[in-house]
């Protein structure tokens, strides 16, 4: 158990009214399939393009021209990421497929007064039809030429500039070149991360309303990632250490999912054997759909009886995954892990069981992926998250009793002592964001970014390597403390994605 309030989820509220982008995102899918069946005055057709247009002239209000643009497998809004939560997830991800599919990279919507159905219908057709030409973005940018909507094509950036100040207080640039294997390498992985965020909230939405859930979707992007994983596992363990989405009821099942599969592949698993790791992973804590929300936003802690309910979750995941429609053998490999990763290897934790069996091998690994990105994470009761260096010292506490200690151990090293994101505060007064730590660093010791700073933003300076050191062996800097970045309101995948 990763702390004494064991609700491991803090869901999206309920029934929110959608803000204007959001309805926005949805009407750019929503209106170019309805044209396709309905004539413009058809009522359901109409009320799509009213939402439409009041969403526009909403923001228009505030700015002559919105923004949407796909950088990096994310959503830009007026330059600003957006970062989804609940539907918006599935929203979002489909908005960036559609981009990508017709090879644009976003949109301008550009105020227009006394917009009109026609203006909108016009659009939205000339959009439908792009798909039929060759190279469908220049098309479409032709055709949109005098239109409200403008394309964006440019392609995704291959050089950026870092900012670094040069000690007179001034700001200089420096080139930075994307290699671009590895620029394509990332790129996939963020991708497969953003599906699987949306399978699941596709999965928790469908098992809520009682509706037909398949296997399938899941178990392609759990094989996407684990050959992204298997290509360079790097870049995924980034993704579930760096957090860079909100939704903490997602994020945790898809980490906890990526975390399970890195160690499994570090195990020596197959592909095939990792890829159930990691369905098992993303669905440990199916069951928590089927707990009162007000036990899972609970800031307090447990009354006995509130506790005993929170910990049924375990059980509930095991009923979810057997109503998924899939192969029974598949089945039977999944409930294992959701079944096991609150009972410890000692069998003292929940539910309770006469099996004196020891635990499987992928219960073992997804509890100890679970209490890692439960400690390290927001959570309704305690939203300050430990810093890495913090949940790993109580992980080896346990480890033993609860956790598996030579697993555990293949996990540290892993993760490393200082993992990726973490903050450091080194004894040349300096701020550094871990980056990664190398096999053949000294004493683990990683490299890191110096944080630089551009007016009032944070930016990512320098790569420095805490191995070096001078000929006497004396290193040039030492870490004096670690912090969770968020500490100083510092996301760290904006720094290091």
């Amino acid at each position: 158990m990763a702390d004494s309030n064991s609700a491991q989820q803090a869901v999206a509220p309920i029934n929110q009214e959608p803000k204007p982008i959001e309805v926005i995102a949805q009407s750019l899918l929503r209106l170019p399939q309805l044209v396709k069946i309905h004539q413009p005055n058809n009522k359901l057709f109409q009320e799509n393009l009213f939402v439409f247009r009041e969403a526009l002239n909403t923001l228009w209000e505030e700015t002559p021209e919105i923004v949407l643009r796909a950088h990096r497998g994310r959503m830009f809004i007026n330059n600003q990421k957006y970062t989804p939560t609940g539907s918006m997830v599935v929203t979002i991800q489909k908005l960036l497929e559609y981009f990508e599919k017709r090879l644009f990279f976003g949109l301008r919507l550009i105020k227009k007064e006394a917009l009109t159905d026609e203006d909108i219908v016009a659009f939205i057709r000339t959009l439908n039809q792009c798909q039929n030409h060759k190279n469908p973005a220049e098309w479409l940018d032709k055709a949109l030429a005098d239109s409200w909507v403008k394309l964006i094509i440019d392609s995704d950036f291959k050089i950026t500039y870092i900012f670094s100040g040069d000690g007179q207080g001034e700001s200089k640039g420096r080139p930075l070149i994307w290699n671009s294997g590895s620029r394509t390498l990332a790129l996939k992985a963020r991708k497969s991360y953003s599906r699987a965020m949306a399978a699941v909230t596709d999965l928790q939405d469908n098992l809520k309303e009682g509706g037909n859930v398949s296997l399938a979707k899941p178990r392609r992007v759990v094989q996407d990632m684990v050959e992204s994983l298997f290509q360079e596992e790097r870049l995924l363990l980034n993704l579930s250490t760096l957090r860079d989405y909100d939704d903490y009821t997602c994020t945790h099942s898809v980490n906890v999912a990526i975390l399970s599969m890195c160690l499994g592949k570090r195990l020596g698993l197959s592909k095939v054997a990792v890829v159930a790791l990691g369905l098992s992973g993303l669905f440990h804590d199916l069951g928590k759909v089927d707990v009162p929300i007000e036990l899972i936003r609970k800031t307090t802690r447990f009354t006995p009886e509130e506790y005993e309910e929170v910990k049924n979750h375990s059980l509930y995941s095991v009923s979810r995954i057997l109503q998924i429609n899939a192969d029974h053998k598949l089945k039977s490999k999944l409930i294992q892990a959701p079944f096991e990763h609150h009972l410890g290897i000692d069998l003292t934790g929940y539910p309770a069981s006469n099996d004196h069996m020891p635990l499987s091998l992928f219960g073992r690994i997804v509890a100890i992926a679970d209490h890692y990105d439960a400690l390290t994470s927001s959570r309704s009761y305690r939203p300050i998250p430990m810093n890495p260096e913090q949940a790993l010292d109580i992980m080896m506490g346990i480890s033993g009793s609860i956790l598996d200690p030579l697993l555990l151990k293949v996990f540290i090293n892993m993760v490393g002592i200082y993992p990726i994101g973490t903050l450091l505060v080194l004894d040349t007064k300096e701020i550094a964001i871990v980056a990664e730590t190398p096999p053949e660093a000294i004493d683990a010791r990683p490299l890191a970014y110096l944080l630089d700073r551009d007016d009032n933003t944070i930016i990512k300076g320098e790569q420095i390597n805490l191995s070096d050191a001078d000929a006497y062996g004396n290193f040039f800097r030492n870490i004096l403390r670690c912090f969770h970045p968020s500490d100083f309101g510092i996301n760290a995948s904006d720094i290091l994605l």
